[in-house]
């Protein structure tokens, strides 16, 4: 794998006098892949553009336009075949995690695929992390880039363990050694250093937490009930103001809570999802919405959301003037999207696939295409679904219907994977799909949604029994 980041590395020392453009994926871990790459090459003062796309798929291709040489970040891999036919002919470097599809007859590609090295992609290194090893080759310094390949493997959901697995250990373990990250043993709540506790009790909702989910009476009486103290000289208490036996505590009533709630074949796997490794950004201790390092995920989530992800690319580079001012901004505006569209879904507008495993809702003319992924994942917890069975948002427009899936990580560690599944599904539908096991998503003919829905359903059943 290093020798082909090597080969990578000195790619684009060849064309560090020619144009250079990286296009990157439009999510946290495509935007902290191109802001380390980025970072990398602005130190060795060669030239070069960014741009985001949503997606590869033909009609995105179709518009863009090869450089002299073109660096795809944590896209490309799934996406050859369309690829190839704009870009064969042309240097190319893709640095991926995705699952890959053949590339013969391309001499000029220098493809950087963790699975091509035996690593699980969805599990073991996001694509940020694949493009830190050709950042590293660039520059030898480049270490202190490692925080980024954290923060967009966290955007990943690579941590759904409570940990972090395979390569992404190896990134986490240099990140630490070079003082920019810190891990500990925590509550696996968010806003550890940003938000009232009893506010990041109210929004954890994976695993549910019954009387505390949504429920910020709960949260509160939960809190009196274990002598945990909501207000300090300071304000409201965060996560990080608990000492260890009052965390230790509420850790104890949230795992017994959600055991009353969960399938007794998932209960195993609760303790990981509430208590597990939490990781602070050392050199953001003055940011409270950037310290935690899944917190900054979400911040540089919400500026793709907006299709403003220059920002967040601007921001994770390390700008905390104009471009940070406007990212808050556009977290709020964020907040307030996703706001009106689980209000949308409380008036039950969720549906049962034919064959009643599969939830899905029709978000057209209420949501955005770039939010329908994030309201299906906040649904799951909230709006009478089922969080154990898979859900479905879709949005038409202009003929084609855009899809985003989402599940629990508790089925996810059972093994479930909608990723392939939602592929197959899209590919008999005549449109495309992919993504990762637990949030994916497909673009397909408006006409052919209730076709998907059924083939779909038939695949994730098959992995349900």
């Amino acid at each position: 794998m290093l020798k082909i980041a090597r080969k990578a590395a000195e790619l684009i020392e060849k064309h560090r006098h020619r144009t250079i453009e990286i296009i990157s994926h439009l999510d946290c871990d495509g935007i902290s892949a191109a802001a380390l790459l980025s970072k990398a090459l602005d130190r060795l003062t060669i030239q070069h553009n960014v741009r985001f796309v949503r997606m590869l798929y033909r009609d995105v291709v179709e518009e863009l336009e090869p450089a002299d040489l073109t660096i795809f970040t944590d896209l490309g891999s799934s996406q050859l075949e369309n690829l190839g036919k704009k870009f064969r002919g042309h240097d190319v470097i893709i640095a991926d995690h995705h699952d890959p599809v053949m590339s013969e007859g391309w001499p000029e590609l220098v493809h950087l695929n963790a699975h091509h090295h035996g690593l699980d992609g969805m599990q073991e290194i996001s694509g940020s992390g694949v493009t830190y090893l050709i950042a590293r080759e660039l520059d030898h310094d480049g270490r202190d880039l490692s925080a980024l390949a954290v923060i967009g493997a966290i955007g990943d959901i690579q941590n759904s363990w409570g940990t972090f697995r395979g390569y992404n250990q190896e990134i986490l373990k240099e990140a630490v050694e070079s003082g920019l990250v810190t891990k500990n043993k925590d509550l696996m709540l968010y806003g550890r250093y940003s938000r009232p506790v009893f506010k990041s009790l109210e929004f954890f909702t994976d695993p549910y937490i019954p009387g505390v989910s949504n429920s910020p009476a709960g949260c509160i009486g939960l809190l009196k009930d274990l002598c945990i103290p909501l207000k300090n000289s300071e304000g409201w208490r965060r996560l990080a103001d608990l000492d260890e036996r009052e965390k230790q505590r509420l850790a104890s009533e949230l795992i017994a809570r959600a055991y009353m709630h969960v399938p007794e074949e998932l209960v195993k796997f609760v303790p990981g999802l509430i208590i597990g490794e939490v990781y602070t950004l050392t050199q953001e201790k003055g940011w409270p919405l950037l310290q935690d390092a899944a917190e900054f995920s979400t911040c540089i989530n919400s500026t793709a959301r907006h299709e403003q992800p220059l920002i967040g690319l601007e921001v994770a580079k390390g700008d905390r003037g104009g471009y940070y001012r406007t990212m808050l901004n556009l977290l709020h505006q964020h907040r307030r999207s996703i706001a009106r569209g689980l209000e949308f879904l409380t008036l039950g507008e969720i549906k049962t696939g034919p064959r009643g495993y599969l939830q899905y809702f029709d978000a057209t003319g209420v949501i955005k295409d770039l939010f329908v992924g994030t309201v299906t994942n906040l649904a799951l917890g909230n709006c009478s679904c089922d969080p154990y069975r898979p859900l479905v948002g879709v949005v038409r427009e202009n003929g084609r219907a855009k899809i985003s899936a989402r599940c629990s990580r508790l089925l996810f560690l059972k093994g479930f994977n909608m990723s392939r599944a939602i592929r197959a599904a899209a590919e008999a539908c005549g449109g495309e799909g992919g993504g990762h096991a637990v949030a994916c998503g497909a673009e397909i003919g408006e006409e052919k949604v209730p076709r998907f829905l059924e083939k779909f359903e038939e695949l994730l059943l098959a992995q349900a029994r």
